[in-house]
């Protein structure tokens, strides 16, 4: 049976290399490649639309894709962990509450409300895949070091969502599979002021992916509601 896939955050690194993945899989009909800009692409099985995650006035550009009849997976791979005019806090007596709204915004609420927004596709849909790229800084009971006070916290409360989620979703159909996966860390602008700290492995996004790939193909219903990292490990809580 052929697949119509959605990938939200499109135009980044790991979003490109789903997006490059799924194009050049037989077994994919449509690709919904979301994006803040439009991607530009002459493949014939993606349909680029600008989403502003930021501005629930623009999911309105989803009214595009209304006709679709079923959606297979939805892969959100989007999230910030810092910009020009914020930085990862060090200590509590840094946090700016502007920053942590867009930290919030782009890690929690934009990926929530997308979900909203797609809910009468998953509804008319069978055994929905929905991936949400989390962190493993997230986890409580993993957190020896503090700091990343706002990344961190929003990451946390995703997990939170993912598991509320799957829950939600198991009423409406209990093939429907709600997870989040750690990428590791990959090469990419989000990552590339911190790599010099690095003493683990780092990825290039097309290794990520083809990780987080092997993990979505294996989970199954009974996995909805946990995280995983990139080698299908369970992440704790």
């Amino acid at each position: 049976m052929k697949e119509n896939i959605i990938i939200a955050g499109s135009s980044g690194a790991i979003g490109n290399e789903f997006t490059k993945f799924y194009a050049d899989n037989p077994v994919v009909e449509k690709i919904i490649a979301l994006s803040r800009k439009s991607i530009n692409t002459e493949h014939n099985k993606i349909q680029s639309i600008e989403i502003d995650y930021n501005n629930e006035e623009t999911f309105k550009n989803l009214d595009e894709i209304s006709n679709l009849e079923v959606i297979s997976k939805i892969i959100i791979a989007t999230g910030v962990l810092h910009s020009e005019t914020f930085k990862p806090e060090k200590s509590i007596d840094s946090i700016d509450g502007e920053g942590m709204k867009r930290v919030f915004q782009a890690n929690v609420f934009g990926p929530t409300l997308l979900v909203k927004k797609l809910l009468p596709l998953i509804k008319k849909s069978k055994g929905v895949k929905i991936v949400f790229l989390t962190a493993r800084v997230g986890s409580i009971s993993d957190n020896e070091l503090g700091g990343w006070h706002s990344y961190r916290s929003s990451k946390s409360a995703l997990n939170m969502m993912i598991k509320n989620l799957s829950i939600e979703l198991k009423r409406l159909n209990k093939e429907h599979v709600v997870i989040g996966i750690h990428p590791g860390t990959v090469k990419s602008h989000l990552s590339e002021p911190f790599l010099k700290h690095v003493k683990h492995d780092v990825f290039s996004p097309e290794e990520s992916v083809g990780f987080m790939i092997k993990v979505i193909n294996e989970i199954t219903h009974k996995d909805s509601g946990k995280c995983f990292d990139f080698s299908g490990k369970v992440i704790e809580p």
